[in-house]
């Protein structure tokens, strides 16, 4: 299982289709999903006899199906890649590892808005009333209050009231929620000015759309997200599904899919072309303007604040 889209179509070509070329004997089926909560639940209703041998998830969601059982531990021996890992890639309970490295961003389109934005605060801009993509009933929502909290001089882990209330103020500039079928479309086809979305599909939307989409981030910082990449619990292919998981991470497939893709690699031993390492959250830039993030202890809150979220900011 694996996101769909752009990501799905890229991750494909990178590396399942060579893998499968490395590994005539093994088949790999890609079924897309939307995010990281959809994954969560099909894995919890086929527990006993999983629909996936492989999963892809947000690592602010992966601790959980970690604590249900529902990934298994990896084998060193069998996945000789986790060695090969930087150091925050890697999972401290033995679970699955980070795949990619994004950050969030915001987008606008290009032809629509003459002077970009350069601050989250550009949300709140009286020239973007009624021209918003807000899709934060998720992980985008979750890292938001964490930038917006340093922007406000709070702390995201006592009290996330002020970034609340700062996003009911701009609820009413806001002209969806849940854009279809996705905010970097909607951006492209000029049906929202500005938006807040991921990084690297942004940059990959910026390519696709000669430049119509345009992501930025912002001089108050960003927040780093990270996916995992798991091996299912009672896999019925386990061998396949560990061989398939030590290739996703080795240095081959990481460097194919994240020039493309414009994700920052998480095996040490990859070196991005220079275009695609200053566009990605790789770049000495966003390096510098990382806003801090403790995502373990985030699990623990990230479905309170995305009811939050969804409660008190889109059904205000």
């Amino acid at each position: 299982m694996g996101f769909y889209g752009t990501f799905q179509d890229t991750f494909t070509k990178t590396v399942i289709e060579p893998f499968e070329k490395a590994h005539p004997d093994i088949e790999v089926t890609y079924v897309p999903i939307q995010n990281s909560s959809e994954v969560l639940a099909k894995l919890r209703a086929s527990k006993s006899r999983p629909v996936a041998d492989v999963a892809l998830m947000d690592s602010s969601v992966a601790p959980t199906a970690n604590k249900e059982k529902l990934f298994a531990q990896l084998d060193a021996e069998k996945v000789p890649n986790l060695d090969r890992l930087v150091d925050t890639a890697r999972s401290k309970t033995g679970h699955g590892p980070a795949l990619t490295f994004d950050s969030l961003s915001i987008l606008y389109n290009s032809e629509k808005v003459k002077k970009a934005p350069t601050s989250w605060n550009d949300l709140w801009d009286a020239r973007y009333k009624g021209k918003l993509a807000m899709p934060i009933a998720d992980t985008r929502g979750v890292a938001l209050i964490v930038a917006l909290e340093k922007i406000l001089g709070a702390d995201y882990k006592q009290d996330i009231d002020p970034a609340i209330d700062k996003l009911k103020q701009l609820s009413p500039a806001v002209q969806t929620w849940q854009p279809s079928p996705d905010v970097y479309t909607a951006i492209q086809s000029g049906d929202a000015d500005i938006a807040v979305g991921w990084n690297a599909r942004g940059q990959y939307y910026k390519n696709t759309s000669d430049g119509v989409v345009q992501p930025v981030l912002p001089k108050e910082g960003t927040v780093t997200q990270v996916n995992t990449i798991n091996l299912v619990n009672n896999s019925r292919h386990t061998a396949a599904a560990e061989k398939f998981i030590d290739y996703a991470i080795g240095a081959k497939a990481q460097k194919a899919f994240d020039d493309e893709a414009y994700y920052a690699p998480v095996n040490k031993d990859v070196t991005l072309s220079p275009d695609a390492k200053e566009r990605t959250t790789a770049s000495a830039e966003q390096q510098k303007n990382q806003i801090p993030v403790d995502w373990n202890w985030l699990t623990t809150r990230y479905t309170a604040w995305v009811d939050r979220i969804k409660q008190e900011v889109i059904g205000g």
